[in-house]
Formats: structure tokens, sequence, C-alpha cells
């Protein structure tokens, strides 16, 4: 009888409606910064850390990711090195081109990348082979890195389509105390 008493209630309980879950709103983090790619690029929802936004392109593997960490005091973009940039992976990185540039009226550097053979790039890529583009910048006393990733075939193509994507960051201006009006 105990038995029938169990499977009929589990059978009660597998049959009743869920009562409604009010699940917990999850609101990004607000951002000191905006971009505004074209369409051909959409938000993905990845929970990486660090992450505070990611875009991929429609219809192809192609993503860029926008991270912020803190910098020490009174670090440079010029005393940034990529070996500290990149550790510990600093060995599994074959760097071939890096360079300076301007990003949303700051200065950045960059450099082009590839993911040396080995367990690094098989944990990354599997067998589908990448490169990518690491621009980094300080601003408000953060660091911010903005890395773009395809495959090697399709980087040409789309690496395009992403600096136009960048060229629209812009940092919001800092926000003024609050004013004080003569009566």
């Amino acid at each position: 009888m105990a038995r029938k008493s169990w499977l009929f209630a589990l059978i009660l309980v597998l049959m009743l409606p869920v009562l409604p879950v009010r699940a917990a709103e999850v609101v990004p983090a607000k951002r000191p910064f905006t971009v505004s790619p074209s369409a051909e690029w959409m938000v993905l929802p990845l929970p990486l850390q660090g992450v505070l936004v990611s875009y991929g392109r429609k219809g192809t593997l192609a993503t860029f990711h926008i991270t912020e960490r803190d910098l020490d005091q009174g670090k440079t973009l010029e005393a940034l090195r990529w070996e500290d940039l990149f550790s510990p992976q600093f060995s599994s990185i074959d760097i071939h081109k890096q360079g300076d540039a301007v990003l949303a009226g700051e200065k950045a550097k960059f450099c082009i990348y590839t993911l040396k053979s080995g367990e690094f790039k098989d944990i990354m890529e599997g067998k589908l082979a990448g490169k990518y583009i690491n621009y980094v910048l300080i601003h408000g006393g953060k660091l911010f890195s903005i890395t773009f990733y395809d495959t090697e075939d399709g980087f040409s193509v789309d690496y395009p389509s992403f600096l136009t994507a960048i060229r629209t960051l812009r940092f919001e201006a800092a926000k003024a105390g609050p004013s004080r009006r003569k009566a």
C-alpha cells in the first residue's frame, strides 16, 4: 500500500502545473562606455568572467569581447607588456604584428596573434585554427581590452566590420559633482 501511495504522490507532483517562479532578473553591469556595432553584430549572452560585453557577427564565427580590469596605480600604456598581459599563457602566443592606435580618443596598442600548437591551442580552438587581434587602452585608471577572434580563413573578411564596430566605442564623460547655484 505504501508503494502505491508513493507512486500516486509522484504522479500527482509530476502532473501538477509548476508554480510560477519569478526568475531573478539579470541586470548587466553598468558599462562606462557605449559601442554601437551595425545590425550584422549581435550581443552574445556569454557569462565570461571579466567580460563586459560580447558580440558575434551573424553567419560567421567572428566574435569580439570587451573586458575591464583594475590597473596598478600610475601604470601607463607604454609600460604595459604583452608578456604580462597574456600571462600565464604568453609562451602559447605567437605575435605576428603589433603597433599603436587610437580608440575612443585614447591611445591604444594592439597585437595580431595566433596560438602556437599545443595543449592551450587545443583547449581554446579545437581543430579550427583561429586568428586574433587584441587592443588595450587605459581609461579612468582601468585597463580595457578588446579581443577580436575569427577563423584564420575568415579573419581578413570579418576584420573590417569589427574595425567599423569598435570605432563607435565612446566612454561616458566624467560625472560632475553636485552643482551649486547662487540664490
